[in-house]
């Protein structure tokens, strides 16, 4: 199955944060790091203000920067976005400010997209993280063309065969769940810049 992995620079107020740069690095390359070599293609969803500079940094990577929508929309909306403007069977979908995931875990989510409609972590029975996940491109669409206005959380109750991962499941690639750790300030900064300076 071919598929996309959309990195998502704009979701949640995120902005400029994967321009932040952690041990000299931009925090979003990280991300892109951690996708999988079979990707047949490499999106990073920006702000038309910060199109420029994710740019400057896609080319590294043979990505391209599309303008996302808005980001006060919720996720669904950014997930629709990306599926209509793919010419893959599925979405890796990841955020740009997880710089401690790995291709374990992408690869994993990657993988549960050639049997189920969705691979999406649950960290709590009622908390899905629709970003990181995976999906297939097909029934996600459908379901969001017949329900034009349902926000994530209840669309996907319309779509068969979604897999819901607990953060536990993700322990073997990840024993300490680093790869859900978002940064969010400066201290977020500087604890990820330790971590991956002790990993070295």
């Amino acid at each position: 199955m071919e598929y996309t992995a959309a990195v998502f620079a704009n979701t949640g107020g995120l902005g400029r944060r994967g321009l932040l740069k952690i041990n000299d690095k931009p925090m979003i390359e990280y991300v892109l790091d951690s996708v999988p070599d079979d990707a047949k293609d490499i999106m990073i969803l920006s702000h038309q203000k910060s199109l420029e500079e994710y740019r400057a940094i896609a080319e590294g990577y043979d990505a391209e920067v599309e303008e996302a929508v808005d980001e006060s929309f919720d996720v669904r909306f950014q997930l629709e976005h990306v599926f209509e403007k793919v010419n893959t069977d599925g979405v890796l979908a990841l955020p740009c400010d997880t710089p401690l995931i790995n291709r374990d875990v992408t690869g994993f989510l990657r993988s549960l997209i050639t049997r189920f409609s969705a691979g999406i972590p649950r960290l709590s029975f009622d908390k899905p993280e629709f970003i990181p996940a995976s999906y297939r491109v097909e029934p996600f669409l459908k379901a969001m063309k017949t329900y034009p206005d349902l926000r994530m959380a209840e669309l996907v109750k319309h779509v068969n065969n979604v897999l819901y991962i607990s953060a536990q499941s993700f322990r073997v690639f990840d024993d300490k769940l680093r790869f859900l750790m978002r940064v969010q300030n400066a201290a977020d900064a500087r604890k990820v810049s330790q971590i991956l300076q002790a990993l070295e």
